[in-house]
């Protein structure tokens, strides 16, 4: 009887010898385990989310109010939206310049569009209050000066 007990005994320590033996690795490897963030599926076809990044409301030049030549309307924008104007191509050296704009308790400018001949950046702002504001943009430097347009923005909550 004594010697099934200590048979019994270290078959039971090398079944759990085993068990931590295949939990570990003998490869040195930093791994980290990421737990997804759940995807949303949007309401609408018009706008798209990316887990939970909206993506920003881009406004062309043909957007631009219809005096000063736009054909195509301003998309919705929400408080919150990040707002990008694309004027295109952007020369090495110019700068695209936003007005102060008419409401700026409703949209705020966080940067400037430029082309330093390395990082062409869009000009852009922040929707940060509900109400209807109009900016201006205009291009200079390198030997361009030019009104692009003024923007209409509506937002809503």
């Amino acid at each position: 009887m004594k010697n099934r007990f200590v048979i019994a005994s270290i078959a039971a320590l090398c079944v759990g010898g085993l068990a931590v033996a295949g939990c570990s690795s003998s490869k040195k490897e930093s791994s980290s385990t990421t737990t997804a963030a759940p995807t949303t599926t949007a309401a609408k076809a018009t706008s798209s989310t990316v887990g939970n990044v909206l993506p920003p409301i881009i406004i062309t030049p043909q957007m631009a109010d219809a005096n000063t030549g736009g054909t195509v309307k301003v998309p919705p924008i929400k408080v919150g939206d990040t707002v990008v104007f694309n004027m295109g191509t952007i020369q090495k050296g110019v700068t695209i310049s936003i007005a102060p704009n008419t409401n700026p308790s409703v949209f705020e400018v966080t940067s400037k569009g430029s082309n330093d001949g390395t990082v062409s950046m869009n000009a852009g702002g922040k929707a940060i209050a509900a109400g209807t504001t109009q900016v201006s943009l205009g291009a200079g430097g390198a030997g361009v000066e030019n009104f692009l347009g003024t923007y209409t923005l509506v937002i809503t909550k």
